[in-house]
């Protein structure tokens, strides 16, 4: 008896499976296609957006303050160094982008958008090259012998000569260095194993001192992480 009820069961099950698919299949399809969407015009939506009530101001504001408070002691991390890795929810290049302007106006400042797919760190190494380059020809106290007499074009040379001009003890002045803002450093345009590599590189090179963010949320799980902070010290 109990046998008979389970195919009865199994059956009903079965047979209103089926119809559900005929049912789906004689159903009527959407007419409406993508291209009848009504699309917001850019300027409109840019209008909105800038009627939208920013939340938290004074706080955001009160934050802020307290980081400025802490730009000498970054600064003298800096001398010491030591680079400075930024972390936590929001954004953080307007903090970045005011320390630099701020507290780092002595010294020669390169500020890489890590957050464009477009980002060329070949370019980057060469354009951090020729800054420092005229930055040791600008000090009246290097002697010019410290100097090569010729120097080979930097577009022209290859990435491990370029990496060890920046690291190079010749070019005399230890206390010459470039700092190198990164807006997301975990960027997807530098996201890849080589590319991390190479900023642990550069981020390791005596003449540069390194400042940077990261926003992915799963920044501390990823092994690129791990290679930068081999040579950044995480301030705040």
């Amino acid at each position: 008896m109990e046998i008979d009820n389970v195919e009865e069961e199994e059956f009903v099950l079965s047979r209103n499976y089926f119809l559900a698919k005929d049912l789906a299949a004689s159903g009527k399809k959407s007419t409406h296609k993508l291209s009848d969407i009504d699309i917001v015009d850019e300027q409109e939506l840019r209008a909105a957006a800038l009627d939208i009530e920013p939340k938290h101001e004074k706080e955001i504001a009160s934050l802020i303050n307290s980081y400025k408070s802490l730009y000498s002691k970054w600064v003298f991390e800096l001398r010491c160094g030591f680079g400075l890795l930024m972390y936590g929810f929001g954004s953080k290049k307007v903090l970045l982008e005011d320390f630099a302007s701020t507290a780092l106006n002595e010294y020669s400042v390169v500020v890489i958008n890590g957050y464009l797919q477009s980002v060329n760190i070949k370019q980057v190494v060469i354009t951090l090259a020729e800054v420092l380059w005229d930055q040791l020809k600008s000090k009246r106290q290097t002697a010019s012998k410290n100097l090569p007499k010729a120097q080979q074009p930097f577009n022209s040379r290859s990435m491990d000569d370029l990496l060890a001009f920046l690291d190079g003890s010749k070019v005399g002045e230890n206390d010459c260095f470039v700092c190198v803002v990164i807006h997301n450093i975990d960027g997807p345009g530098l996201r890849d194993f080589e590319t991390q590599q190479c900023l642990a590189q550069i981020a390791s090179c005596t003449h540069i001192r390194l400042i940077a963010s990261i926003d992915h949320v799963n920044a501390p799980l990823c092994m690129y992480t791990f290679l930068i902070l081999n040579y950044i010290s995480i301030i705040t």
